[in-house]
């Protein structure tokens, strides 16, 4: 099954509500001997050690667990097909599993994951996690998934070059170009412009950025003056060489590596970032600084939020249920998100953790990140996004590039997204 075949599919579950049943009626016994709870997982990178000790802790705690891991690759829309395609078939090989942020509303829609309000019960979800990542794991006030790290956008600056930040999209045209004709560097703003979702995420930060709603009621928002304008300065920035050409071909790895080498002076990208370009060898260590996101007003600005959820297969055993719960409470707790942030430079879902003193010594950029990441928005909460997000990539894609105008690009989009959805104005 193709990535558009999984999409179908999907959408002619959610539409019919259906999802596949939890399987409780063919139970079989419990097997003698330990219990394997499988949780599948992207890679956190760097040394595999604590995190093997995080899960050891579990398992010395629990007594007859064993957590047996299976990495997934980190290209989270292959992840994501790999899921779709999983659940549908009814798969039950693996129990815990991570969800990115914009996949729980579609997930608990058709049916594929568990309801855990009656062990982690929304009020308590909103009291002790940050506003966006209680966004995400509630949909119709039922918890749907664990928060386990987030992200948000964030704006990078070379401090040889740029003592303070750009606080107004104006400003960052500026000094981008100041620092380009000064010889400084070749390139000077870069950040994610390829037709992917990583283009969506800064299109909304920008639209936000100007003041505009990601959604009203139901209905997603696209076709407003605030969009038009975002999307017009976005060209602005390719058409002046603000941001080199290149930009439409980058992803955060390609903007990363320009941004590292030296050769630009701004950069847009996740606080993964900043731990790259302090290693040792990077030609730009010691010389980075981490910030919100500019705005239209000079005020700060919003960064999508992004990260990780830990969801329950639906279909997994019944007599796995209470372990797996517990699992994914020891995977989320505040000790959990410290030893996250120190070891993986994983930015806590919990609010406690960044005032942490081990945070706050020992990983301070991610304890500084707290302001920004409590401005992050989620992109439109929906069961319909991953068609969404089809459509909006190829629509911004087109404005940026110049092969349609943005009132165009916004009028298609906003057509088609209605119709999707079934929302009118």
């Amino acid at each position: 099954m193709n990535r558009r075949d999984a999409l179908r599919a999907l959408f002619a579950a959610s539409l019919s509500g259906c999802g596949r049943s939890s399987g409780k009626g063919d139970e079989p016994p419990r097997p003698a001997g330990k219990l394997r709870i499988v949780f599948k997982h992207q890679p956190l990178w760097g040394d595999p050690a604590p995190f093997r000790e995080l899960l050891a802790d579990f398992e010395r705690q629990s007594g007859d667990v064993e957590v047996v891991t299976e990495p997934l690759p980190n290209a989270s829309d292959v992840v994501h097909q790999f899921f779709l395609t999983a659940l549908e078939g009814g798969a039950r090989d693996f129990d815990v599993f991570i969800a990115d942020v914009v996949w729980v509303a579609e997930l608990a829609r058709a049916g594929w994951i568990a309801d855990l309000s009656s062990a982690f019960p929304p009020d308590a979800i909103r009291k002790e996690f940050l506003p966006g990542a209680a966004q995400a794991a509630i949909v119709d006030q039922k918890t749907w998934a664990v928060p386990w790290y987030v992200d948000t956008g964030v704006l990078y600056r070379r401090t040889d070059l740029l003592p303070s930040p750009p606080l107004t999209y104006d400003e960052l045209a500026e000094s981008a170009l100041s620092a380009v004709r000064g010889g400084a560097v070749d390139q000077g703003y870069v950040w994610q412009g390829r037709q992917y979702e990583g283009l969506v995420c800064n299109v909304y930060e920008t639209l936000w950025g100007f003041g505009g709603e990601t959604m009203r009621g139901g209905r997603v928002l696209l076709d407003t003056p605030e969009a038009r304008g975002a999307l017009s300065y976005m060209r602005r920035l390719l058409a002046s060489g603000a941001s080199p050409a290149s930009v439409t071909s980058q992803a955060e790895e390609e903007s990363r590596r320009s941004f590292q080498s030296g050769r630009a002076a701004l950069m847009r990208n996740w606080p993964y970032a900043y731990a790259e370009a302090q290693k040792e060898g990077s030609p730009v260590r010691g010389k980075v600084a981490v910030s919100a996101l500019p705005s239209v007003s000079g005020a700060a600005g919003h960064g999508t939020l992004g990260g990780y959820l830990l969801a329950l297969n639906a279909r997994s055993h019944a007599y796995k249920r209470e372990r797996a719960l517990q699992l994914m409470a020891h995977l989320s707790s505040a000790d959990a998100n410290v030893r996250l942030a120190l070891n993986y430079g994983r930015n806590p879902a919990r609010r406690a953790p960044y005032e942490d003193p081990r945070v706050q010594q020992g990983a301070s950029v991610i304890a500084g990140l707290l302001p920004v990441i409590e401005r992050a928005r989620p992109r439109p909460v929906t069961p319909y996004y991953p068609m969404i997000s089809e459509v909006l990539q190829g629509e911004f894609s087109a404005a940026i590039s110049g092969i349609r105008s943005p009132e165009e690009a916004l009028s298609r989009a906003q057509a088609l997204v209605d119709h999707l959805t079934g929302e009118r104005p």
